[in-house]
């Protein structure tokens, strides 16, 4: 982006989104600092690069930042979830999210095991927090 638009107000937590087949796009609402809501709608064809562009941004921010200062994210809830495989046999872990969106992250074949790994430490967690 060449020139750099100061934006207020800042965006502090989702509220809200909707798809809108009828005129292509997706709407979001936002609650702001010092209160109140605004909302957008994107066009469907701007989806991708947006959050192709929110991610990279963010992992900017994220690597100028020691760990104990990052933020508390908001979280995505998930309703389901599943591997999915590509023609090419990439694998996929599929999370539909509350609201009816769906997440797809690929996974390295590297990054099965540590995946294992990590499932199986949320797992002690959850059962340990059970008791």
């Amino acid at each position: 982006m060449a020139d750099t638009i100061d934006t207020p107000p800042k965006l502090e937590i989702l509220l809200a989104g909707e798809a809108r087949p009828r005129n292509r796009s997706v709407a979001l609402a936002f609650g702001v600092a010092g209160g109140g809501k605004v909302g957008f709608e994107l066009d469907a064809k701007v989806v991708p690069a947006t959050i192709t562009a929110l991610a990279s941004h963010l992992g900017q921010v994220m690597a100028t930042l020691p760990e104990e200062e990052w933020p508390n994210f908001q979280v995505l809830k998930t309703t389901a979830m599943g591997l999915a495989m590509n023609p090419q046999g990439e694998l996929a872990l599929a999370l539909e999210l509350e609201g009816g969106g769906q997440l797809t992250l690929g996974l390295a074949k590297g990054d099965l095991a540590v995946l294992r790994d990590e499932i199986d430490e949320a797992m002690r967690i959850a059962e340990g927090s059970r008791h």
